[in-house]
């Protein structure tokens, strides 16, 4: 069993993430910074927890992990607040207020916390929507710590809800309406897995939105944020994604193709779920293998 350190990030506009920091026996200048998914926290995949920080420690790499103001369905991450009584007050957070660009804010403090362990070289490894939120980081903020990314299921929640719901349009245009009538701020029930504000339904399914980077499914694909990674970049995608509404393999052309990436590398694991369940152990070998050997450490 690793041992991990409890701790916390705070960002720059003074929001707290509860998270865990891996040191391996012998550090080297690089630490992996895990981003995690959808309603997911940073303790909700133990197992892969244990398989990454294993093989940080086989190569002295540090690991973290942070849960991000998507962390759960709806809670109310701290902010700190000089004015309360108990020196902090709450905002909104979970996976059915988040705002999405906010993330920004999230990954730069995961960041900033691996620096001041004394890294000079982070590796973003996202899945699921921590990939949408890696991408998002790497393709619009020049951040020099940031020598790499890890795409890892890099699913659309857009393309995935318009094939699990029929009545999308319909209840696009009702949010529309909530949103309008004041009301897109309240949570409501229903219309995904977990309760979600009128104005988070459509920063997930609305064509354009800047959540909406992964658009593989368009007529045609722009994947806009996701061209301007030039950082060396390696997209992982599961052969049995069970979130996809195409062929894996048609998804991976579109990201081949428009990828601008000096060092890319895209993957098709065999057998893979969406969260890699089981397969934990070969996940953080696979990513592992690829940060050494494109810092020629290999």
């Amino acid at each position: 069993m690793k041992k991990y350190f409890l701790t916390e990030c705070i960002t720059k506009d003074d929001v707290i993430h509860q998270g865990i920091y891996f040191e391996p026996k012998k550090k080297s200048n690089i630490a992996v910074l895990w981003v995690h998914g959808l309603s997911s926290s940073f303790y909700s995949h133990v197992p892969t927890c244990d398989a990454f920080a294993e093989m940080c420690e086989k190569r002295g790499y540090g690991y973290a992990s942070f849960n991000n103001r998507g962390a759960g369905l709806i809670s109310g991450p701290q902010k700190i607040d000089a004015t309360a009584l108990t020196g902090y007050t709450h905002v909104p957070g979970g996976a059915g207020q988040e705002k999405f660009e906010e993330c920004v804010l999230d990954i730069d403090a995961g960041i900033t916390f691996l620096i001041d362990q004394g890294y000079k070289k982070i590796i973003l490894v996202g899945r699921s929507t921590g990939a949408n939120k890696s991408c998002f980081y790497t393709g619009s903020v020049d951040d020099s710590r940031v020598v790499g990314v890890v795409l890892m299921s890099p699913i659309s929640d857009r393309l995935e809800l318009v094939k699990s719901r029929p009545d999308t349009i319909a209840i696009t245009t009702y949010m529309k309406e909530q949103i309008a009538a004041g009301k897109g701020n309240i949570p409501m029930f229903g219309f995904h897995f977990f309760p979600l504000t009128p104005k988070r339904y459509l920063s997930l399914v609305e064509k354009g939105s800047k959540e909406d980077v992964f658009d593989y499914g368009d007529e045609e694909p722009k994947l806009t944020v996701f061209s301007n990674i030039t950082k060396p970049l390696f997209v992982i995608l599961g052969e049995k994604d069970e979130h996809v509404d195409r062929a894996v393999a048609d998804i991976k052309k579109i990201f081949d193709a428009h990828t601008k990436s000096k060092k890319y590398t895209s993957s098709i694991v065999p057998g893979a779920l969406h969260g890699f369940d089981g397969m934990e152990k070969e996940l953080a070998c696979l990513v592992g293998e690829w940060i050494d050997c494109t810092f020629k450490l290999c």
